[in-house]
């Protein structure tokens, strides 16, 4: 999935390229992300979280898409793995095979809690 910036303040989280923000070592993150989806009928849509490549299968979300075709995920989670080195955030999307393509907007943000 890829990303912009609509605002940033600071230089501690930054876009590391189109699908990667990178997060400035030393704190703790809480991550928010809200997506939109238009899939098939009855179709589904998955996010999935990953830092530092890892996937993060608690914090993922899966929406089902009903007769109207619209769907919506959306999850809160903290993170402290930037406490001693740089971490990468990115999140993936997964629908179902009879889905042939899917129409996909939202917004992720990321706020420094606390600095170790």
């Amino acid at each position: 999935m890829s990303f912009f910036p609509v605002f940033q303040e600071g230089d501690g989280i930054r876009l590391e390229n189109d699908t990667t923000i990178s997060l400035k070592p030393g704190y703790l993150y809480l991550i928010d992300f809200i997506f939109l989806g238009t899939a098939e009928a009855d179709g589904y849509m998955q996010i999935l979280p990953y830092i530092n490549g890892s996937p993060r299968l608690l914090y993922s979300f899966f929406a089902p898409a009903g007769t109207e075709r619209n769907t919506s995920a959306s999850g809160s989670f903290t993170t402290n793995e930037a406490i001693s080195s740089e971490a990468q955030l990115s999140f993936r999307l997964t629908y179902s095979s009879v889905t042939r393509n899917i129409d996909l907007s939202g917004a992720v943000s990321v706020t420094p809690l606390q600095r170790y």
